[in-house]
């Protein structure tokens, strides 16, 4: 049981992990305006902003309170 549980949490880690690294991907895209027409600028902000949330979700599943195992 416990390993199962550890095993979890390492997936878990390592999608949160995925998911930072595609938020900084997608924020240095974001500053590289030249190089994007406006409609794929629009589009990488909306995919910026829905990844976040996506962590956010995630990171608030995962969260270890204060007092808890």
């Amino acid at each position: 049981m416990i390993m199962m549980k550890s095993s979890m949490m390492m997936t878990m880690d390592t999608q949160i992990n995925k998911v930072k690294e595609l938020v900084k991907l997608l924020e240095r895209l974001s500053k590289q305006e030249h190089l994007y027409s406006e409609e794929k600028l629009i589009e990488i902000k909306k995919q910026l902003r829905v990844v976040k949330e996506e962590l956010a979700d995630l990171e608030a599943k995962t969260s270890k309170g204060f007092g808890k195992k």
